[in-house]
C-alpha cells in the first residue's frame, strides 16, 4: 500500500535548529514529521498518532523505551545518536504530542475559488437558507 503525504496541507510546523517538526496527515492519520531541513535528501522520521503513546515519559518504566526510540530516530535522521541529540529529539517529540492529539482528524477541505451556482432552500416563497455550489479540489497524492 503506497503512503500518501501532502505537506501543503500541514496543520502546524515548528523549527528546532536544523530540524523542522511538521504536523500533518499520513495516510489519513495524524502524524508528526521530523524533517532535517538543512540537509537536502536527508530521510525524515514520521511518528503516527497510533504510536504516539509509546513516547510517554511520565512512567519511569517507559524511559528506557523512549531512550531507545530517540536513539533510533537520530539514526533515521542521519544525526549522531549522542545523549544530547537523543534528548533533543525526544524533547521535540514529547513536547509536540499535545499538538498532535489536538489537531483536527482530517485536513480542512479545499474548494475551487469560483462557484458553479447557488442553492437556496425556500419555505412559502421565502428564502430560508442558501449557499454556493462549490467543487472540492483533489490534492496531490504521492505514492
Amino acid at each position: 500500500m503506497p503512503a500518501t503525504i501532502d505537506l501543503a496541507k500541514a496543520h502546524l510546523s515548528r523549527v528546532h535548529g536544523d530540524i523542522t517538526v511538521i504536523f500533518s496527515w499520513f495516510n489519513d492519520e495524524r502524524a508528526m514529521f521530523l524533517v532535517p531541513h538543512l540537509r537536502n535528501g536527508a530521510p525524515w522520521y514520521v511518528l503516527c498518532e497510533s504510536a504516539a503513546y509509546t513516547w510517554d515519559d511520565m512512567d519511569a518504566n517507559n524511559i528506557p523505551t523512549v531512550v531507545k526510540k530517540a536513539t533510533r530516530a537520530c539514526e533515521v535522521l542521519g544525526i549522531e545518536p549522542s545523549p544530547w541529540n537523543c534528548k533533543r529529539i525526544a524533547g521535540m517529540i514529547i513536547d509536540g504530542l499535545e499538538d498532535l492529539i489536538r489537531m483536527p482528524s482530517a485536513p480542512p477541505k479545499e474548494y475551487y475559488r469560483s462557484s458553479f451556482g447557488n442553492m437556496e432552500l425556500r419555505a412559502d416563497g421565502q428564502t430560508v437558507a442558501g449557499e454556493d455550489i462549490r467543487i472540492e479540489k483533489d490534492g496531490a497524492m504521492y505514492g
